[in-house]
């Protein structure tokens, strides 16, 4: 792994390269059962997402001026880190101003976003008239919101100025920044106490134009609040300049405030005071905020992970219902730049159902051709009945009984059988009605044709030749006592005739074609 810098003015960037940019992990292989009654089941997973450790670092100075930054293609999510500014000082002091705050917080963002960025400049030292007396400017605030938007995703307040020494020893120092929303009060001992900073960069009691600037101030004008009179100027970022004292005890000057979301108070009304802390803001999550960090300028720091857009190329997405068998999921992550990582995945959904089949009950019949109709259903298609014992349905029966069993088996070898007996029997009743009506059929074999006689058949009647598989072969409606039946295209082998007269059989028997 290795880093590679940039420097433009006042960004520092640092790319990290390692030897798998982007890369993403799937799940496990998955198993499950279908659900009952249905060919497949809904499966859900953790959907891969790709990541990109080599992403970027960009630190961003003072400069002066608001800083714009695109968000890259593929980066969703940003760790921001803003540091406000320290206050400035009296010209013998060194240091004492207030120092700015940390702000830390991980947002969603969306390629392609501009983000601006103010970072906040250290408050000035008093540079004239009588700088002995004379206070700092406050620090300004560090500010990154997104283009267009009213409110900043953080902002961290600048530090309060101090001001005056009492025979070299500094009397007053500036407060420091604070992490929450309202700038502190301005004072440590003043006569009436502190005083808050307003949301839009409000004063220290009785001190006008010498409290930090808020957001809606900074926004408009991010420049520093210029000295009153003898003292500091306010620091880039909204921070207060030195003010002036309305003859309230004496007009000697009071620190600037410090800039931030809200900004902090002037010293107070009464000789020398130091300056308030502005306040803070943080809408992000995984927040760590500290109050009182920074000396000199701000600093504002983004960290991103490399671009990593993530797609499905086959398969199916968390939550779908899933077919019985094996699919295959495939996802893969590239970055934009031509370099890419995939992995797959496949979901079994196992059909553990097995179908279902129906046989007709025990039966009896005469003997000749008989058929019956089994039944089967499964939770997917494509099962097939088979036959594993028994004369063949469709078949010609003859005397005896037998067991006839049928076995459904779906594609996934789920099994189901059934079985019945079959009891063929000569019909006596069909014998004597040959007796009864005088049935005579000759001859038989056949070889050009065969006569069929009655003597005792009134009415209309019907013949009807089957063949083997129970299909029809000839039908004759007739009311004649003598019927010649001629071969046709009845080829060599087994027939059937049968007698029938109003939905009955009068008699039934085998017909031979040579």
């Amino acid at each position: 792994m290795k880093k590679l810098l940039s420097i433009t003015a006042g960004v520092l960037s640092a790319f990290t390269v390692s030897a798998q940019c982007p890369q993403i992990t799937c799940p496990s292989n998955i198993t499950v059962n279908n659900a009952p009654g249905t060919c497949g089941a809904v499966v859900n997973y953790v959907t891969p997402i790709g990541t990109n450790p080599c992403g970027g670092i960009d630190t961003f100075y003072y400069s002066g001026s608001v800083v714009t930054w695109t968000v890259p293609n593929g980066v969703t999510a940003l760790n921001i880190e803003a540091i406000g500014a320290q206050g400035g000082d009296n010209i013998v002091l060194n240091g004492l101003g207030g120092k700015g705050a940390r702000m830390i917080g991980d947002f969603t963002v969306a390629p392609g976003q501009v983000i601006k960025i103010i970072v906040g400049q250290q408050g000035k030292k008093a540079t004239g008239g009588n700088t002995a007396n004379g206070a700092g400017g406050g620090g300004g605030g560090s500010f990154v919101w997104i283009d267009g938007q009213p409110q900043p995703l953080i902002a961290a307040g600048g530090g309060g100025a101090s001001c005056l020494t009492n025979n070299g020893i500094p009397h007053y120092y500036g407060k420091d920044a604070v992490t929450t929303n309202d700038g502190t009060g301005s004072r440590s001992h003043d006569q009436y106490g502190d005083s808050p900073g307003g949301t839009a960069g409000g004063n220290g009691t009785s001190v006008s134009a010498s409290g930090g600037k808020g957001w809606y101030a900074v926004l408009s004008n991010p420049a520093g609040v210029l000295a009153q009179n003898y003292g500091g100027d306010g620091g880039f970022g909204g921070g207060g300049g030195c003010g002036i004292n309305p003859n309230i005890c004496n007009y000697l000057h009071t620190g600037g405030g410090g800039g931030g979301y809200s900004g902090g108070g002037a010293g107070g009304s009464c000789y020398y005071f130091g300056g308030g802390g502005g306040g803070s803001y943080n809408v992000g999550t995984n927040q760590s905020n500290t109050a009182g960090y920074q000396t000199g300028n701000g600093l504002v720091v983004l960290k991103y992970g490399g671009p990593a857009i993530t797609t499905q190329t086959a398969g199916l997405p968390d939550g779908a219902t899933f077919p019985v068998g094996v699919t295959t999921n495939w996802y893969k992550v590239e970055d934009g730049l031509g370099n890419a990582d995939s992995c797959s995945f496949t979901v079994t959904v196992v059909d553990n159902e097995a179908p279902s089949i129906t046989c007709p009950g025990d039966t009896t019949i005469c003997w000749g051709v008989y058929n019956a109709n089994i039944t089967s259903s499964d939770n997917c298609p494509g099962a097939t009945v088979t036959q594993t014992n028994g004369p063949t349905l469709g078949s010609s029966f003859d005397v005896g009984t037998y067991n006839l069993i049928f076995v459904v088996t779906d594609a996934s070898g789920n099994k189901d059988t059934c079985d019945y007996n079959v009891t063929v029997e000569v019909c006596g009743g069909v014998n004597e009605n040959n007796q009864k009506y005088g049935i005579s059929v000759y001859p038989n074999p056949m070889r050009e044709y065969v006569i069929i006689e009655n003597k005792h058949i009134e009415g209309k009647y019907t013949i009807e030749i089957t063949n083997t598989l129970g299909g029809i072969v000839k039908t004759i409606n007739t009311t004649e006592k003598r019927v010649e039946i001629q071969k046709g295209d009845m080829s060599k082998g087994m027939y059937y005739y049968s007698i029938k007269q109003n939905n009955q059989t009068l008699s039934s028997g085998k017909l031979t074609v040579e």
